[in-house]
């Protein structure tokens, strides 16, 4: 059979893994079998296609990095590393990064994990060229030279100038590895590198092969993903033998489905289900800020929003302190800009960051000439947590300016950013404590809102920053550039902030887990664990 065939079968099987694939994870493995409960499932198991909140949660079972971030012991500002499917690391010198493989790792489907893995993982070709196969790749290791085997134990990183955070990009967004050799079984002579990737990208983003502590071998649209253990993980056995991930959008029923036992855990139980949740003896709950914030996008191409004195009126009009104490009891909180103190010396404490001033909003619609037709706000209804509320409390706040909003519920972010798209609701991540792990993957000048759906056009000289913000090795030069960035930023105003949200988790009692600060979700065996007697 040839390895498409053999792809073609294995991922029909695998879509009918609901009931045959419960006994023969139960016959291999005495450990339980859960189920979490989330509001919607990943949009494939690719770690390179997709990169959203409800994706990564995911990968994170599936796939490892060379280097791990330590989110359970970190330190209050930067990154603490440690060592993943790379033992060790060391810096040659400015522009090289050479990394140590880890010896017997195997990937899910058999075959020995070594730097062919890595070096197609980080391909030019694939992740960071001008015409790679994942542009999302771009944003975070476009400033490559290269990628380099030394040996089957050895790759060598190569920058084109000098990157200090080089090792936290290897522990974050499309730094996945994947195993190349289900994918090499694609490549054909004379068919082009993109040609043969996105053939093998429609039979694999549902049956992918890492190295995690979890292989994907289920899937069915609007249900459930299913991860089995993988019985040879490097990490040690999980303590499940298999997790599915079940989609179920309301929250009553996730509720419901913890206390039942139906779900182990359920995901975005909103402040004022908690005391709900407390009237419960079997169910406990956990909380973390997140290093994410949400926010709404202005498109600048829109002629009623081309004039940017209405679209920094829309902000100056939205009172966060009152959305949090309505939506979150005001347990989170709103970012004075797009950075966070855990940049360290990137950190501006000074800045206003986006604040609340009414009379100023007024001023500004008049300024603007908004002729008061009506604002398309488009958002996607439970995918945000507390959404809908924010986006029916902003309506109003924007009324009481003199802005005329329209709520309009879409199933997609093709949707969202479709033709005659003004505002929408939108979250960016701090995927790294770094700007350049932050507003350059979401606004920078590789960011889809700039070269795919060209919504932000910022002048020359944000661009011209975002770009040497990767190789400035004094601090104090990198702040004062960073600093001026945000003030082009702010003025442009292709966004505004609302807050960052506290996402609660609500599980059973003999659940040990804990929650990190971006989405990823570890059920690996350092992280969960159910405890004994319960």
């Amino acid at each position: 059979m040839s390895p498409i065939s053999k792809s073609l079968t294995f991922g029909l099987l695998a879509a009918l893994a609901s009931t045959t694939a419960v006994a023969s994870a139960q016959a291999q493995s005495t450990a339980p079998e859960i189920a979490v409960a989330v509001n919607k499932l990943a949009r494939n198991l690719d770690p390179g296609r997709q990169t959203g909140n409800v994706d990564v949660r995911v990968y994170f079972s599936i796939y490892d990095t060379l280097i791990k971030r330590d989110f359970r012991n970190a330190p209050e500002v930067g990154v603490k590393l440690e060592p993943g499917l790379a033992t060790s690391w060391s810096r040659p010198d400015a522009r090289t990064l050479e990394v140590t493989l880890r010896e017997g790792v195997v990937c899910h489907d058999g075959s020995p994990f070594n730097a062919d893995d890595v070096v197609f993982t980080f391909s030019e070709e694939r992740l960071w060229g001008g015409q790679s196969f994942y542009p999302r790749g771009r944003n975070y290791f476009s400033h490559l030279e290269s990628v380099e085997k030394v040996d089957d134990r050895t790759v060598r990183f190569v920058t084109k100038a000098p990157d200090l955070i080089l090792e936290e990009r290897l522990t974050s967004y499309t730094s996945f590895i994947v195993c190349d050799e289900p994918w090499m079984a694609f490549q054909k002579d004379g068919v082009p590198f993109a040609e043969w990737m996105e053939a093998a990208f429609d039979e694999m983003k549902w049956a992918p092969v890492g190295t995690g502590p979890f292989k994907a071998t289920g899937y069915r649209k609007n249900d459930f993903i299913r991860l089995e253990a993988h019985e040879g993980y490097w990490g040690g056995k999980p303590a499940v033998s298999a997790i599915e991930f079940k989609e179920v959008p309301e929250v009553s029923a996730r509720i419901a489905g913890v206390v039942s036992g139906e779900y182990k855990m359920a995901v975005d139980i909103p402040p004022d289900q908690m005391e709900v949740v407390a009237g419960y003896d079997n169910v406990k709950s956990t909380s973390v800020s997140l290093d994410n914030t949400h926010v709404l996008v202005f498109n600048q191409t829109d002629p009623v929003l081309a004039d940017k004195n209405l679209r920094q009126a829309m902000s100056y009009a939205i009172d966060r302190d009152a959305l949090r104490k309505a939506l979150w009891n005001d347990e989170n909180y709103t970012p004075n800009g797009h950075q966070l103190a855990s940049f360290g010396a990137m950190y501006s404490a000074e800045r206003a960051g986006y604040t609340y001033d009414p009379d100023k909003a007024r001023e500004l619609v008049k300024a603007s000439g908004y002729d008061g037709s009506t604002i398309s706000f488009r958002l996607i209804d439970g995918y945000y947590l507390n959404g809908r509320d924010a986006a029916q409390i902003i309506q109003e706040m924007w009324r009481q300016v003199g802005i005329n909003a329209e709520l309009n519920f879409v199933e997609s972010f093709k949707q969202v950013r479709s033709e005659g798209a003004q505002v929408y609701a939108w979250s960016n991540t701090y995927r790294l404590p770094d700007p350049t792990g932050a507003i350059n993957v979401n606004w920078g000048p590789n960011a889809g809102i700039q070269k795919k759906y060209g919504f932000f056009t910022p002048p020359s000289e944000f661009n011209d920053i975002a770009s040497s913000l990767v190789s400035i090795e004094d601090q104090g030069e990198r702040k004062a550039k960073f600093q001026r960035m945000l003030d082009i930023f702010e003025d442009e105003m292709p966004m505004t902030m609302l807050y960052n949200p506290l996402v609660t988790f609500i599980m059973a009692n003999d659940v040990e887990w804990t929650p990190y600060s971006l989405y990823f979700m570890d059920f690996g065996p350092d992280n969960f664990k159910l405890s004994l007697g319960q």
